[in-house]
């Protein structure tokens, strides 16, 4: 009777462990909350039934199926691939359990009555601690639910899952083996073939347990450090729009100009990227430097006076030249703003486009009249969005150009003004430009 209780208590733990790892250290998303309780409830109604029908090995794989379904299931894509995690599964299961309720009862020679209690005191342990975790953790869950759910584990915490896994493993079931005899019970450490394995396996044991924990929390802890930084790094990205945006406020002509080309920015780069044109440059660290470096392309017009900046008119020649030089202005500000606060990839991304997004492919353009592939790929870029910007707004001087016609004048100069390669990109993403 207590060897069925205890399996009853091995199979659920295993069950709950791997729904709980599922979740919180593989960061592997629920169904939405009504259906996940629904299966909850079917998979351990269901391990019941395969329990007393087949026992506690057939539970144990219907258990490991059950929390492949849940992986599956609560994934929008790559289902499937989803059920590879189940491999490092139990490993990582039995690196935590094995170490604790089968090796202290070997080493201390416990025989099979006080192996029983010890076993049933370690599953009281854990039941408690589930249920304080129930009950006092919500606002931690809460917290890992809002600010969690859509994250996902870097490709060398997957690996290093996988390879502690499988190690461990390999660990449980050798030390299995080993300290369990062919009638199920526990065999005594004082046997001449324990006495030789008890340091080894005491050692092995410990130092699983330790490394198990150890890469759980590490990977844990690190989910957390990189939620912290993405919002740090996202309050800086709002701070950049939010000062970009307080420059162009003095722009009567151009509202809403500084989000709308950072969203072409992204859309022809993610393209480009698609295509695999300028791959040795437009790695995912620059683009993602392009996009929040975009608001600041015309920072530099703080310098340039009101009577240009919204003439309602055609500039005179002497107040284009005024104008042209929100360029360098830029270039300016934003190298001062390095040596200030340091280096940093979209400050120098950020330089990059401000002093070059008038430039010309053909080596026409202001204010330093350099071509081709000299200009900065993120102008290159840039050029392209802000021109389309400008020719499809409404401006107090002219109307809304018809999109037709904006696009036919962006084809017209490929190769002239804008860099060949990138206006093809902007055509193959349009259906996603228009989305914005």
């Amino acid at each position: 009777m207590e060897i069925e209780i205890l399996e009853i208590l091995e199979t659920a733990a295993i069950a709950v462990s791997g729904f709980l790892i599922k979740k919180y250290v593989f960061l592997e998303p629920d169904m939405e909350a009504g259906k996940q309780r629904i299966l909850y409830l079917v998979s351990f109604i269901l391990i019941g039934i395969v329990f007393f029908a087949f026992g506690k090995d057939a539970a144990t794989m219907s258990a490991l199926f059950m929390i492949g379904l849940n992986i599956c299931l609560g994934r929008k894509k790559h289902r499937l691939r989803g059920l590879l995690l189940m491999i490092p599964f139990p490993g990582i299961i039995n690196g935590l359990f094995v170490p604790v309720l089968l090796v202290p009862p070997y080493l201390f020679a416990l025989p099979a009555q006080e192996t029983w209690i010890y076993q049933f005191m370690i599953y009281g342990v854990l039941s408690v601690l589930l249920v304080l975790f129930y009950v006092k953790g919500r606002n931690w869950r809460s917290w890992f639910y809002e600010n969690m759910q859509h994250r996902s584990l870097r490709k060398s915490e997957k690996y290093l899952l996988w390879m502690i896994g499988i190690l461990m493993l390999l660990f449980a079931n050798h030390t299995a083996m080993q300290i369990t005899a062919d009638d199920g019970n526990v065999r005594m450490a004082d046997s001449i073939y324990g006495r030789g394995l008890a340091p080894f396996i005491g050692i092995t044991s410990i130092s699983a347990f330790v490394m198990t924990i150890t890469i759980i929390v590490l990977i844990m802890q690190g989910n957390k450090r990189s939620f912290y930084h993405e919002r740090v790094s996202s309050m800086q990205s709002g701070m950049i729009t939010f000062m970009a945006e307080v420059v162009e406020n003095r722009d009567d002509n151009t509202g809403g100009h500084i989000r709308r080309t950072a969203e072409y920015v992204e859309c022809i780069a993610k393209e480009l990227k698609k295509q695999g044109i300028y791959s040795d440059i437009l790695t995912d660290r620059y683009l993602n430097d392009m996009v929040v470096a975009a608001p600041l392309h015309d920072i530099g017009k703080i310098h340039i006076p009101d009577a240009v900046l919204n003439k309602p008119g055609k500039l005179t020649e002497e107040e284009f030249e005024i104008m042209k030089t929100h360029t360098t202005a830029g270039e300016e500000l934003l190298t001062h703003a390095k040596a200030e606060l340091g280096e940093s990839g979209y400050l120098n991304t950020a330089v990059e486009m401000a002093a070059y997004h008038h430039e010309w492919w053909n080596g026409k353009g202001y204010p330093y009249g350099i071509s081709g592939e000299k200009i900065p790929l993120c102008a290159r870029v840039m050029a392209v969005a802000d021109v389309f910007d400008a020719l499809t707004s409404k401006r107090c001087y002219k109307n809304a150009m018809p999109l037709e016609k904006a696009y036919a004048i962006i084809r017209e100069e490929s190769g002239t003004h804008f860099d060949p390669a990138v206006v093809e990109a902007f055509f193959a993403a349009t259906a996603d430009m228009e989305a914005k």
